[in-house]
């Protein structure tokens, strides 16, 4: 076996080093240490067995014909990979070979090899921005891994056509470079840009490492002490926004929710396994609820840029996901994924590192980004619209909505609530559930009835027994699209009922004045379910959320259903308890993934706390066989049993005891 020199690299240095992190990077920046930063660029190793198949295993069946005179001279190779051994980038591949004379059909005094070519490589950057290996040790083995004692023309053939390709083996990292540039220009403001790029062109290779799954460079950024240091607090009193900075705010922020939007599409198409959809729809409602406070609270002009905010809390998830995805091997185009991690990466770290320089995420730099994922997208990826968006309903398991009219061009409002002995005159058509007709007309009729109806004190038997109906077919509809668990199917049809009393009473409208209108939040959400028309833009529309009962009911149902399929059953299994399951799916629904484990959690506030109990008092309730009752927005316990009719129900619910309530509900107001 060959010894080469076994010593320290060179250490590259270059101008423009930040650009890298364009380059294949799925690593979380490194924090800053006084005034240097310190970020690490990884070009992943299958970037690299790419350039080095793409060229020298050309040959059918990814065969690399590294020599061959006759028959009797030959040296191929075959399945090559790359790994880590020590502090080396080992090259591997399997081979065969002949060397020999040929004499007619014969091979005179012929050294035949079967077994594997080694190489520990070295890497490091050149002072053009090309990454490349230095071969420090090579050497061939038998089949079984012994060392070899092959020599003569076999290892020279080695050594002179092998060898040669692994050190001429290079990853250009100018073009990265360039981009990142110019993003860097699109969120640092005018009077930082000039000293930016300084920083950038003064960037330095500090060295070189190889990780688990990736040759690693540690790039040094010397920052100026004015981007280093944290700005002044603000002061206690300071202007409000204009009206003109608001609206400002708002555009910005809806850019951010349709880049986000855009880019949880576009992943979710690219990677089909159903556990990484789930997480990135987490991650876009949970997105989402954080955006409502900026939105419907006080704005400060000392508090910045709130896109920014957004990003950096929502960039760590994403890293995180595509980073366990790209762990499990589900990336298929993995330098693209990685151009596009990277720069974020990028701006992440720039913002921890130098909180004084005020990055601003602009719209041209969230396009930047979104091309990087989807270079071939025509959509605008920052194109807002409250439009039912029907992808975005498949991505995630939510059934197409079909059989839908136009929205009307102003929603109803009229004066004074329809008799309850008739409908309203609307003429809208509702959505038609996969069920028998006659569930599918009953709900109608129900809905027809139930719209703009706030009822008086002695219509509230008769408005009951109608809104329990309409609840326990909505319940029934959602579930016969899904094979859910038996045990879950009776909890379901209780938690629907339970979550509209606890939301709105069950009530989607309310009188304000002389005016019948919608009941909604302050937060945005609205009707029966209290569904937040910012938190489920593009899988709703937006009217009928607000207009139609059933609508409204439908979508607080699919949504439960998912989150207790997406949290609740697994919370449920955790703790081994049924009651759970049940308890964090609503958590979730009232207060996004993040609320998940709210209801046993000891730190959890005054009012969460409150929420909670309130809730699962009011579920509890139903469960048990009890009431609704819409005047005290609260359960009745179930009446007496007659003796004639004999035993009690269970407080776990059925399908059918959950039918049998609501109709016990009807029967007793």
């Amino acid at each position: 076996m060959h010894r080469g020199a076994r010593g320290r690299f060179p250490i590259a240095r270059a101008a423009g080093a930040l650009a890298c992190l364009l380059a294949m990077s799925l690593a979380t920046p490194a924090p800053v240490q006084a005034a240097k930063v310190t970020l690490p660029l990884r070009v992943p190793f299958d970037v690299l067995l790419e350039r080095l198949t793409s060229d020298l295993y050309s040959a059918p069946g990814g065969v690399a014909q590294l020599w061959q005179e006759t028959p009797c001279r030959h040296l191929t190779l075959d399945h090559p990979a790359f790994d880590r051994r020590g502090p080396y980038l080992r090259f591997v591949t399997h081979g065969d070979g002949v060397a020999g004379t040929r004499f007619l059909w014969f091979c005179l005094n012929a050294l035949r090899w079967r077994g594997y070519v080694e190489a520990l490589t070295t890497p490091y950057v050149t002072l053009d921005w090309q990454l490349r290996l230095r071969v420090a040790d090579s050497g061939l083995y038998d089949e079984r891994w012994r060392e070899g004692r092959i020599r003569g023309l076999l290892w020279d053939v080695m050594q002179r056509l092998l060898l040669p390709r692994l050190t001429g083996l290079s990853v250009d990292l100018t073009p990265p470079r360039d981009e990142l540039i110019g993003l860097v220009r699109t969120v640092v403001g005018p009077g930082d840009a000039a000293r930016m790029e300084s920083v950038l062109r003064g960037a330095t290779v500090e060295r070189v490492e190889v990780g688990d799954d990736a040759v690693v460079a540690h790039l040094v950024l010397e920052m100026p002490d004015a981007f280093v240091r944290a700005r002044p607090p603000a002061p206690a009193a300071e202007a409000p926004l204009s009206p003109a900075e608001l609206e400002a705010v708002e555009r910005a922020l809806e850019r951010w929710d349709a880049f986000l939007v855009f880019v949880v599409k576009n992943l979710g198409l690219d990677i089909a396994d159903p556990g990484v959809r789930a997480e990135l729809l987490g991650l876009l409602i949970e997105s989402r609820y954080q955006l409502l406070p900026v939105l419907t609270g006080p704005v400060r002009r000392s508090a910045g840029d709130p896109v920014r905010r957004l990003f950096v809390q929502a960039w760590t998830r994403l890293h995180e996901i595509l980073a366990t995805a790209d762990k499990r091997g589900l990336l298929g185009d993995r330098a693209r994924f990685a151009r596009f991690i990277a720069a974020g990466d990028a701006l992440a770290a720039l913002d921890r590192a130098a909180p004084g320089l005020g990055i601003e995420i602009s719209a041209d730099g969230l396009r930047r980004l979104a091309r990087l994922l989807a270079p071939s997208a025509a959509e605008d990826p920052l194109r807002y619209s409250d439009d039912v968006d029907p992808g975005l309903r498949a991505l995630f398991g939510l059934p197409p909505e079909t059989d839908l009219p136009p929205a009307p061009a102003s929603p109803p409002g009229p004066t004074a609530p329809p008799s309850p002995g008739r409908g309203s005159g609307l003429s809208w058509r509702l959505v038609v559930y996969t069920a028998v007709d006659e569930a599918g007309d009953e709900l109608s009729r129900l809905n027809q009835r139930l719209a703009r109806w706030v009822p008086t004190e002695g219509e509230l038997p008769d408005f009951q027994a109608t809104m329990g109906r309409l609840l326990e077919l909505t319940g029934d509809g959602v579930l016969r699209r899904v094979d859910l668990e038996a045990r879950y199917a009776g909890p379901f049809r209780t938690l629907v009922p339970a979550t509209a009393l606890q939301e709105s009473c069950w009530q989607q409208f309310e009188r304000k004045e002389d005016t019948i209108t919608y009941r909604a939040s302050p937060q945005g959400s609205v009707g029966l379910m209290q569904v937040n028309r910012r938190v489920w833009r593009g899988f709703y529309h937006v009217e009928r959320l607000q207009w139609d009962t059933a609508y409204n009911a439908r979508a607080g149902a699919e949504i439960l259903l998912l989150y207790l399929r997406q949290y609740g059953i697994r919370e449920g299994r955790r703790t081994g308890r049924l009651g759970d399951a049940i308890r964090s799916t609503w958590a979730v629904y009232n207060g996004g993934p993040a609320a998940l484990g709210r209801y046993r959690d000891p730190d959890s506030t005054a009012r969460e706390r409150r929420v909670d109990e309130a809730f699962w008092e009011r579920y509890s309730g139903l469960a048990a066989g009890g009431t609704a009752d819409v005047a005290t927005c609260a359960t009745r316990p179930p009446a007496r049993p007659r003796a004639a009719l004999g035993r009690a129900r269970s407080p776990q619910a059925s399908p059918q005891s959950s039918r049998s309530r609501l109709s016990t509900a009807r029967a007793s107001k």
